[in-house]
């Protein structure tokens, strides 16, 4: 895949088909988007492009409104890469560009600088100043340029339209089997493991502590998870939240790791979250939590044992 992280585009490349979109999450919807622009850029020879932005426009136009990103930009890159998508462009999301007309978008950057010889969309996709494009005013302009103009509609599961927004609360309200439903994918941050205080060890369960810099972390309570170090994945039980039980006062997480018993200080680590298996909560003894805790550890691992079938 080639990345462009600007419209500085000096190649001309053969039957650009384009879908334009945040694509935060790459989520199941987003995927029958991509599907659809690889489809129709095969019979005509052409490119199959993805114009996405940095930073997300949420966090200039509503940043009261915006929870954080589902993929961070180097996340994205590695999930549209893994579409088979030819091209993606970054553009950054600036003053500047915010501010460019709906038909000068669509003459100066997509027919004159892109050379598109097709586009297709998400149904609510809008563009230009203030957001007054939209897709029924994309459709008179394909018609104007010359290039086909295909809308995508609402995609659901279970009753609800998938939405990059729809899984952001997931993750924040604790949601994460759902989440994995819309997706197609368990919800995952990347991180590195860091020095803890050790109570974990202490207590019989010796956890990894991972600090992230991912703004979207799911909501304080004990995960069934898994944990992907040095080239491995582990199954593991994840506490995300301020350790109570030991009057805690920062957010931590905390990855107790099934069958392993390694040194991963300083390593990068990815972390999948799977199900949500209750809240954190203060004990009354280091005993009832140890308890608590390999009650965890046993839901966790009937949890995959269902989950890969045996």
């Amino acid at each position: 895949m080639i990345i462009f992280e600007s419209l500085d585009i000096s190649e001309r490349f053969q039957n650009p088909v384009l879908t334009i979109g945040n694509y935060d999450g790459l989520h199941i919807g987003h995927k029958a988007i991509i599907e659809r622009v690889k489809e129709k850029a095969l019979p005509l020879g052409g490119t199959s492009m993805l114009m996405t932005f940095n930073p997300h426009p949420l966090t200039i136009v509503r940043p009261d409104a915006f929870v954080g990103l589902i993929s961070p930009l180097t996340l994205k890159k590695r999930l549209v890469e893994s579409t088979g998508i030819d091209v993606m462009i970054i553009v950054p999301f600036t003053t500047e560009f915010r501010s460019v007309e709906p038909e000068e978008y669509v003459k100066d950057i997509l027919v004159g600088r892109i050379g598109i010889k097709g586009l297709i969309v998400g149904y609510d996709f809008r563009f230009g100043a203030q957001g007054r494009g939209d897709v029924g005013l994309l459709r008179k302009l394909s018609e104007k340029y010359g290039f086909f103009f295909e809308i995508v509609e609402a995609i659901t599961l279970h009753g609800e339209k998938i939405g990059s927004n729809r899984i952001r609360h997931m993750v924040i309200e604790g949601e994460t089997e759902r989440a994995i439903d819309f997706l197609g994918r368990p919800y995952m941050i990347e991180g590195r493991v860091v020095e803890g205080f050790g109570r974990g060890r202490d207590l019989g369960f010796p956890t990894v502590n991972v600090t992230t810099e991912y703004d979207l972390i799911p909501k304080t309570g004990v995960y069934s998870s898994a944990i992907m170090a040095k080239g491995q994945v582990f199954k593991a039980v994840t506490n995300v939240g301020f350790n109570p039980t030991f009057d805690g006062e920062n957010l931590t997480i905390e990855s107790f790791i099934l069958g392993f018993d390694g040194d991963l200080y300083g390593e990068k680590v990815t972390l999948f979250f799977y199900r949500r298996i209750r809240d954190e909560k203060k004990f009354s003894s280091v005993d009832e939590l140890k308890q608590r805790i390999g009650q965890d550890v046993e839901e966790t691992r009937s949890y995959f044992r269902e989950k890969e079938g045996y």
